[in-house]
């Protein structure tokens, strides 16, 4: 009962604290990125008028679709339009919209004050918030009355990226400081939230945030010596040309290997503590250093499989850019290709998180070995 008390203390506290830091006020768009007399709105398919496969001239193929609709929402609530769409046939056929859809509507005056419609995109949050409460039952279903903890981490994880990494990265702050104090943040919380308090949870924390540090360092070495900007990301290069903000792009990519990491670190330093904690328990009388290495072999098979884990993951979401490569139109040498910004930084991505991660399990399990013979216990425990 001590335990669970402290914890919801330790928790409110923090969160009170990162609040402090928080903008107290949403600070509108710049005048140059929006338009007052632009709106969106969602509208409800009434009927489909027509559909199908048009050849254009130059031989461009689409698919069309007219639609009526009525919009279910804003200052033209109840009216009936008439508005179409095109897309590349290829892409279409696959996105059919059908008659009780909803649908997205910018509605935009032109120079003579009448209003233009564009059916801007399906609108998806609907089946969304479906697929979310489904995700949500299997997790308590499998997991059980963790699993509440599982998913307040997660959201507490996004709380505090949506409210203090974002917000300071847009202020202009260093990214990088501000990716590595919302990721301990995350740490903290989640860990404990998820987890419960106990000396093997707080073992697995410092582990993984004395990891994150690391990883700071290793990242800023190989951008620096790979003379890596960050904007090997078509939707970073983006950001630097659409927005009045001072962004730093390559602090950006500096912190979002620190994001990306945190969730591998903290798997493997968590498993690993509770596993050694297990094996210190079945025989409290073991020397720490038989311990360390009894521990270490099984942490370097834990390791193996993140590993793996990690560069699979970052090489799904970089999929598009390797096939693009391998398509090759210019037919260029593939050093050259290897040598381009984008590839390389994706290459420093997954080289860094795995060097994280292999690091993790030798601190963690350093300290884990210690302190679970040793029995040093905390205050709350």
């Amino acid at each position: 009962m001590k335990q669970k008390l402290f914890g919801i203390f330790v928790t409110i506290l923090f969160l009170f604290s990162i609040a402090c830091f928080l903008p107290h006020t949403i600070h509108a768009d710049p005048p140059d990125e929006k338009d007052p007399g632009e709106t969106y709105a969602r509208a409800n398919v009434l009927q489909v008028l027509s559909a199908g496969i048009h050849n254009n001239s130059g031989g461009a193929i689409t698919y069309n679709e007219n639609l009526k609709v009525q919009f279910v929402e804003g200052r033209e609530k109840g009216k009936i339009i008439t508005v179409g769409y095109s897309n590349d046939a290829r892409f279409g056929t696959k996105q059919i919209i059908n008659k009780n859809d909803l649908v997205i509507i910018d509605s935009k005056p032109d120079p003579s004050g009448k209003m233009f419609y564009i059916l801007y995109d399906p609108y998806r949050l609907n089946t969304l918030w479906w697929i979310l409460g489904a995700f949500a039952l299997l997790v308590l279903l499998i997991i059980g009355k963790k699993g509440i903890g599982a998913l307040g981490g997660l959201g507490i994880s996004i709380l505090v990226i949506l409210y203090y990494i974002l917000p300071n990265i847009l202020k202009g702050h260093d990214a990088l400081t501000v990716c590595i104090t919302g990721a301990i943040a995350i740490l903290f919380v989640t860990t404990y939230v998820a987890h419960g308090i106990s000396v093997k949870t707080t073992v697995a924390l410092i582990g993984t945030a004395l990891s994150l540090i690391l990883a700071a360092i290793l990242s800023y070495w190989a951008v620096q010596v790979m003379y890596l900007l960050g904007i090997g990301d078509p939707n970073s290069y983006a950001l630097q040309l659409s927005t009045t903000y001072n962004v730093n792009p390559q602090g950006i990519f500096l912190g979002g290997i620190i994001i990306g990491t945190l969730g591998a670190l903290n798997d493997i330093t968590t498993t690993q503590a509770i596993t050694i904690f297990t094996l210190a328990k079945e025989n409290p009388t073991q020397h720490a250093s038989h311990l360390y290495w009894k521990s270490m072999h099984i942490g370097r098979e834990h390791i193996i499989s993140m590993i793996n884990t990690l560069v699979l993951a970052y090489a799904g979401t970089s999929l598009s850019i390797f096939l693009f490569f391998s398509f090759n139109p210019a037919n260029l040498p593939w050093w050259l290709l290897l040598n381009d910004q984008a590839t390389m930084e994706e290459i420093i991505r997954a080289i860094v998180g795995s060097a994280a991660l292999i690091l993790a399990v030798p601190i963690t399990t350093l300290l884990a070995s210690w302190i679970s013979l040793k029995k040093i216990k905390f205050v709350w425990v």
